[in-house]
Protein backbone atom coordinates (compact mmCIF):
# COMPACT_ATOMS: atom_id res chain seq x y z
CA UNK A 1 0.00 0.00 0.00
CA UNK A 2 1.38 3.28 -1.00
CA UNK A 3 1.91 6.02 2.10
CA UNK A 4 1.28 9.07 0.97
CA UNK A 5 3.07 11.73 3.50
CA UNK A 6 0.64 14.87 5.17
CA UNK A 7 0.65 18.13 3.28
CA UNK A 8 0.88 21.56 4.35
CA UNK A 9 -0.13 23.17 1.07
CA UNK A 10 -2.77 25.78 1.87
CA UNK A 11 -3.23 29.48 0.65
CA UNK A 12 -2.07 32.55 1.77
CA UNK A 13 -4.47 35.30 2.20
CA UNK A 14 -3.50 38.29 0.36
CA UNK A 15 -4.82 41.33 -1.05
CA UNK A 16 -5.39 40.97 -5.19
CA UNK A 17 -2.11 41.13 -6.93
CA UNK A 18 -0.32 44.71 -7.41
CA UNK A 19 -0.14 44.00 -10.86
CA UNK A 20 -0.76 41.34 -13.55
CA UNK A 21 1.63 39.40 -15.32
CA UNK A 22 2.00 41.50 -19.00
CA UNK A 23 5.00 39.61 -20.38
CA UNK A 24 3.92 37.40 -23.63
CA UNK A 25 3.44 33.44 -22.06
CA UNK A 26 6.56 32.40 -23.65
CA UNK A 27 8.74 34.86 -22.03
CA UNK A 28 9.80 32.44 -19.15
CA UNK A 29 11.58 30.21 -22.13
CA UNK A 30 14.09 33.34 -22.23
CA UNK A 31 15.10 33.53 -18.66
CA UNK A 32 17.28 30.77 -18.39
CA UNK A 33 17.50 29.12 -21.68
CA UNK A 34 20.54 26.85 -21.52
CA UNK A 35 19.04 24.82 -18.41
CA UNK A 36 15.98 25.14 -20.43
CA UNK A 37 17.90 23.02 -23.25
CA UNK A 38 19.16 20.44 -20.84
CA UNK A 39 16.27 20.15 -19.26
CA UNK A 40 14.16 19.07 -22.69
CA UNK A 41 17.25 17.20 -23.32
CA UNK A 42 17.24 15.17 -20.35
CA UNK A 43 14.14 14.25 -21.30
CA UNK A 44 14.42 12.82 -24.41
CA UNK A 45 17.37 10.89 -23.65
CA UNK A 46 15.93 9.75 -20.10
CA UNK A 47 12.86 8.63 -22.38
CA UNK A 48 15.34 6.32 -24.54
CA UNK A 49 17.08 5.15 -21.34
CA UNK A 50 14.56 2.05 -20.57
CA UNK A 51 13.36 -0.63 -22.84
CA UNK A 52 9.74 0.13 -23.67
CA UNK A 53 8.68 -2.98 -22.21
CA UNK A 54 9.50 -1.00 -18.78
CA UNK A 55 9.21 2.57 -19.82
CA UNK A 56 5.57 2.40 -20.62
CA UNK A 57 3.78 0.49 -17.59
CA UNK A 58 6.19 3.00 -15.54
CA UNK A 59 5.28 6.25 -17.41
CA UNK A 60 1.65 5.28 -17.08
CA UNK A 61 1.63 4.52 -13.39
CA UNK A 62 3.32 7.80 -12.86
CA UNK A 63 0.74 9.91 -14.85
CA UNK A 64 -1.92 8.05 -13.40
CA UNK A 65 -0.74 9.29 -10.29
CA UNK A 66 -0.05 13.09 -11.33
CA UNK A 67 -3.48 13.22 -13.06
CA UNK A 68 -1.78 13.63 -16.48
CA UNK A 69 -2.37 11.55 -19.99
CA UNK A 70 0.21 9.05 -20.65
CA UNK A 71 2.14 10.15 -24.19
CA UNK A 72 3.14 6.31 -24.87
CA UNK A 73 0.72 4.37 -26.66
CA UNK A 74 2.61 1.24 -27.84
CA UNK A 75 1.84 -2.06 -27.28
CA UNK A 76 4.88 -4.02 -25.19
CA UNK A 77 5.73 -7.38 -24.95
CA UNK A 78 5.11 -8.15 -21.24
CA UNK A 79 8.25 -8.36 -18.98
CA UNK A 80 8.52 -10.14 -15.97
CA UNK A 81 10.29 -6.90 -14.38
CA UNK A 82 7.25 -5.08 -14.55
CA UNK A 83 5.35 -5.55 -11.23
CA UNK A 84 8.65 -4.84 -8.88
CA UNK A 85 9.24 -1.42 -10.79
CA UNK A 86 6.24 -0.25 -11.33
CA UNK A 87 5.86 -1.04 -7.34
CA UNK A 88 8.47 0.82 -6.50
CA UNK A 89 7.87 3.83 -9.47
CA UNK A 90 4.37 4.55 -7.45
CA UNK A 91 6.11 4.25 -3.76
CA UNK A 92 8.60 6.98 -5.49
CA UNK A 93 5.87 9.37 -6.79
CA UNK A 94 3.83 9.17 -3.60
CA UNK A 95 6.44 8.93 -0.88
CA UNK A 96 9.93 8.47 -1.86
CA UNK A 97 10.80 8.08 1.94
CA UNK A 98 8.15 5.01 2.73
CA UNK A 99 9.68 2.98 -0.04
CA UNK A 100 10.87 -0.38 2.24
CA UNK A 101 13.87 -2.52 2.17
CA UNK A 102 11.30 -5.41 0.48
CA UNK A 103 10.46 -2.81 -2.74
CA UNK A 104 14.05 -1.84 -3.19
CA UNK A 105 15.50 -5.45 -2.81
CA UNK A 106 12.80 -6.34 -5.60
CA UNK A 107 13.73 -3.24 -7.36
CA UNK A 108 17.30 -4.03 -7.63
CA UNK A 109 17.07 -7.89 -8.15
CA UNK A 110 14.99 -6.90 -11.34
CA UNK A 111 16.87 -4.37 -12.71
CA UNK A 112 20.33 -5.78 -11.95
CA UNK A 113 22.86 -3.11 -12.68
CA UNK A 114 20.83 -0.93 -14.11
CA UNK A 115 18.93 0.13 -11.04
CA UNK A 116 20.96 3.39 -11.21
CA UNK A 117 19.96 4.26 -14.53
CA UNK A 118 16.27 2.90 -13.85
CA UNK A 119 15.85 5.06 -10.73
CA UNK A 120 17.54 8.30 -12.61
CA UNK A 121 14.78 7.50 -14.82
CA UNK A 122 12.48 7.71 -12.54
CA UNK A 123 13.21 11.10 -10.97
CA UNK A 124 12.98 12.50 -14.76
CA UNK A 125 9.58 11.08 -15.44
CA UNK A 126 8.26 12.15 -11.96
CA UNK A 127 10.10 15.57 -11.34
CA UNK A 128 10.37 16.76 -14.82
CA UNK A 129 6.36 16.14 -15.43
CA UNK A 130 5.69 18.13 -12.08
CA UNK A 131 7.51 20.75 -13.58
CA UNK A 132 5.73 20.85 -16.91
CA UNK A 133 2.04 20.72 -15.07
CA UNK A 134 3.71 23.85 -12.74
CA UNK A 135 4.85 25.39 -15.64
CA UNK A 136 1.57 25.61 -17.92
CA UNK A 137 -0.46 26.47 -14.81
CA UNK A 138 1.74 29.34 -14.36
CA UNK A 139 2.55 30.68 -17.33
CA UNK A 140 -0.10 29.18 -19.92
CA UNK A 141 2.24 27.88 -22.03
CA UNK A 142 2.75 24.12 -22.49
CA UNK A 143 6.32 22.57 -23.11
CA UNK A 144 4.57 19.57 -26.01
CA UNK A 145 5.40 16.47 -25.80
CA UNK A 146 8.85 14.72 -25.11
CA UNK A 147 10.21 13.35 -28.21
CA UNK A 148 12.66 10.31 -27.27
CA UNK A 149 16.18 10.45 -28.97
CA UNK A 150 18.29 7.93 -28.99
CA UNK A 151 21.79 9.41 -29.17
CA UNK A 152 24.68 6.98 -27.91
CA UNK A 153 26.67 10.17 -26.80
CA UNK A 154 24.45 11.19 -24.08
CA UNK A 155 23.94 9.78 -20.62
CA UNK A 156 21.66 10.79 -18.24
CA UNK A 157 24.04 11.19 -15.22
CA UNK A 158 26.14 13.74 -16.89
CA UNK A 159 23.40 16.00 -18.36
CA UNK A 160 22.00 15.80 -14.27
CA UNK A 161 25.16 17.26 -13.20
CA UNK A 162 24.66 20.02 -15.74
CA UNK A 163 21.36 21.09 -15.37
CA UNK A 164 21.87 20.97 -11.48
CA UNK A 165 24.96 23.52 -11.78
CA UNK A 166 22.95 25.43 -13.95
CA UNK A 167 20.20 25.83 -12.04
CA UNK A 168 22.57 26.38 -9.21
CA UNK A 169 24.05 29.80 -10.72
CA UNK A 170 20.51 31.50 -11.57
CA UNK A 171 20.60 34.53 -10.18
CA UNK A 172 17.03 35.88 -9.95
CA UNK A 173 16.05 34.85 -6.04
CA UNK A 174 16.97 35.46 -2.91
CA UNK A 175 19.61 33.36 -0.82
CA UNK A 176 16.85 32.76 1.93
CA UNK A 177 14.02 32.47 -0.69
CA UNK A 178 15.98 29.75 -2.19
CA UNK A 179 17.18 27.91 0.58
CA UNK A 180 13.48 27.95 2.41
CA UNK A 181 12.26 26.06 -0.88
CA UNK A 182 15.27 23.72 -0.86
CA UNK A 183 14.69 22.47 2.56
CA UNK A 184 11.06 22.34 2.39
CA UNK A 185 11.91 19.85 -0.21
CA UNK A 186 14.15 18.18 1.58
CA UNK A 187 11.47 17.36 4.56
CA UNK A 188 8.79 16.38 2.21
CA UNK A 189 11.37 13.34 0.71
CA UNK A 190 12.77 13.09 4.43
CA UNK A 191 16.24 13.45 2.68
CA UNK A 192 18.53 13.12 5.74
CA UNK A 193 21.45 14.99 4.28
CA UNK A 194 19.84 17.75 2.61
CA UNK A 195 18.10 18.40 5.83
CA UNK A 196 21.78 18.40 7.38
CA UNK A 197 23.00 21.48 5.47
CA UNK A 198 22.61 25.02 5.29
CA UNK A 199 23.34 27.46 3.09
CA UNK A 200 26.10 29.70 4.03
CA UNK A 201 24.31 32.60 1.92
CA UNK A 202 20.87 32.20 3.55
CA UNK A 203 22.66 32.02 6.93
CA UNK A 204 23.82 35.64 6.06
CA UNK A 205 20.77 36.55 5.08
CA UNK A 206 18.66 35.53 7.75
CA UNK A 207 17.59 37.29 10.92
CA UNK A 208 18.13 34.80 12.63
CA UNK A 209 18.70 30.97 12.11
CA UNK A 210 15.42 29.98 13.83
CA UNK A 211 13.56 31.10 10.55
CA UNK A 212 14.90 27.56 9.53
CA UNK A 213 13.21 25.81 12.35
CA UNK A 214 9.65 25.70 11.01
CA UNK A 215 9.41 25.91 7.16
CA UNK A 216 5.73 25.63 5.88
CA UNK A 217 3.58 27.61 4.22
CA UNK A 218 1.62 28.30 7.37
CA UNK A 219 4.55 29.97 9.48
CA UNK A 220 3.55 33.22 10.21
CA UNK A 221 6.80 34.89 11.14
CA UNK A 222 7.70 34.54 7.82
CA UNK A 223 6.87 36.68 5.12
CA UNK A 224 3.85 36.76 2.81
CA UNK A 225 6.67 36.41 -0.48
CA UNK A 226 8.29 33.38 1.36
CA UNK A 227 5.02 31.45 2.67
CA UNK A 228 3.83 31.99 -1.33
CA UNK A 229 6.94 30.20 -2.61
CA UNK A 230 6.74 27.83 0.29
CA UNK A 231 2.76 26.84 -0.73
CA UNK A 232 4.17 26.65 -4.71
CA UNK A 233 7.03 24.48 -3.64
CA UNK A 234 4.47 22.09 -1.68
CA UNK A 235 2.24 21.54 -4.63
CA UNK A 236 5.14 20.81 -6.95
CA UNK A 237 6.40 18.25 -4.72
CA UNK A 238 2.91 16.60 -3.51
CA UNK A 239 0.33 16.92 -6.18
CA UNK A 240 1.30 19.68 -8.93
CA UNK A 241 -2.53 19.34 -10.47
CA UNK A 242 -3.76 21.61 -7.22
CA UNK A 243 -2.18 24.70 -8.67
CA UNK A 244 -4.85 27.23 -9.46
CA UNK A 245 -5.70 29.77 -10.58
CA UNK A 246 -5.61 31.51 -6.59
CA UNK A 247 -1.54 31.00 -6.22
CA UNK A 248 -0.95 31.38 -9.78
CA UNK A 249 -2.21 35.18 -8.78
CA UNK A 250 -0.19 34.90 -5.51
CA UNK A 251 2.95 33.96 -6.93
CA UNK A 252 2.90 36.46 -10.27
CA UNK A 253 2.10 39.14 -7.29
CA UNK A 254 5.15 38.54 -5.21
CA UNK A 255 7.29 37.09 -7.61
CA UNK A 256 8.73 38.09 -11.30
CA UNK A 257 9.08 36.40 -14.11
CA UNK A 258 12.70 35.15 -13.75
CA UNK A 259 12.11 34.10 -9.82
CA UNK A 260 9.19 31.99 -10.83
CA UNK A 261 11.27 30.03 -13.41
CA UNK A 262 14.09 29.42 -10.91
CA UNK A 263 11.82 28.25 -8.16
CA UNK A 264 10.36 25.78 -10.24
CA UNK A 265 13.77 24.49 -11.74
CA UNK A 266 15.23 24.86 -8.13
CA UNK A 267 12.48 22.46 -7.33
CA UNK A 268 13.41 19.91 -9.69
CA UNK A 269 17.05 20.38 -9.26
CA UNK A 270 16.33 19.66 -5.27
CA UNK A 271 14.03 17.01 -6.13
CA UNK A 272 17.33 14.80 -7.13
CA UNK A 273 17.60 14.24 -3.56
CA UNK A 274 14.60 11.17 -3.95
CA UNK A 275 17.68 9.36 -6.17
CA UNK A 276 19.20 9.20 -3.32
CA UNK A 277 16.61 8.87 -1.00
CA UNK A 278 15.28 6.22 -3.34
CA UNK A 279 18.43 3.51 -3.22
CA UNK A 280 19.17 4.42 0.70
CA UNK A 281 21.93 6.70 -0.11
CA UNK A 282 21.11 9.99 1.83
CA UNK A 283 23.27 9.67 4.88
CA UNK A 284 23.80 12.95 6.48
CA UNK A 285 27.80 13.72 6.83
CA UNK A 286 27.39 15.13 10.39
CA UNK A 287 26.16 13.45 13.00
CA UNK A 288 24.78 16.19 15.01
CA UNK A 289 24.93 20.02 14.61
CA UNK A 290 25.18 20.50 10.53
CA UNK A 291 27.41 21.11 7.83
CA UNK A 292 27.90 24.55 5.72
CA UNK A 293 27.42 24.67 2.10
CA UNK A 294 27.79 27.27 -0.83
CA UNK A 295 27.89 27.05 -4.75
CA UNK A 296 31.07 28.03 -6.78
CA UNK A 297 31.64 29.53 -9.87
CA UNK A 298 31.22 26.38 -11.37
CA UNK A 299 27.90 25.34 -9.80
CA UNK A 300 29.30 22.88 -7.77
CA UNK A 301 28.38 22.10 -4.09
CA UNK A 302 31.14 23.22 -1.69
CA UNK A 303 30.36 21.78 1.82
CA UNK A 304 32.03 21.46 5.26
CA UNK A 305 31.55 21.76 9.15
CA UNK A 306 33.92 24.86 9.33
CA UNK A 307 31.78 27.62 7.48
CA UNK A 308 35.05 29.90 6.76
CA UNK A 309 36.68 26.87 4.77
CA UNK A 310 32.90 27.06 2.70
CA UNK A 311 33.65 30.93 2.07
CA UNK A 312 37.16 30.35 1.26
CA UNK A 313 36.37 27.77 -1.50
CA UNK A 314 33.48 29.72 -3.00
CA UNK A 315 34.16 33.12 -3.32
CA UNK A 316 32.97 34.51 -6.40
Amino acid sequence: MLARPGSNVGRVPTTPPPHAPDAPAAAWRDVAPDALTTFCTIEAVAAHSLPAALRVPVRAAIAAILGVASTDEEVVAADDRVPACVEFAEQFVVDVAGITEPQRRMMTAAMGADSFTFVQALYVADIFTRARIAIEKLFDDPLGAVQPQSNSGSELWPLLERFMQQVALLPALDPLTTELVRLRGAQVHNCRLCQSRRSVKALDAASSADVFDHIAADNPDLSDRERIALTLTDALVTQPASIDAALVAEVHAHFDVAEIVEIVFDVVRNAANKIAVALGGDAPVVSEGVEFYDINASGEVVADVDIDIVRGATTR
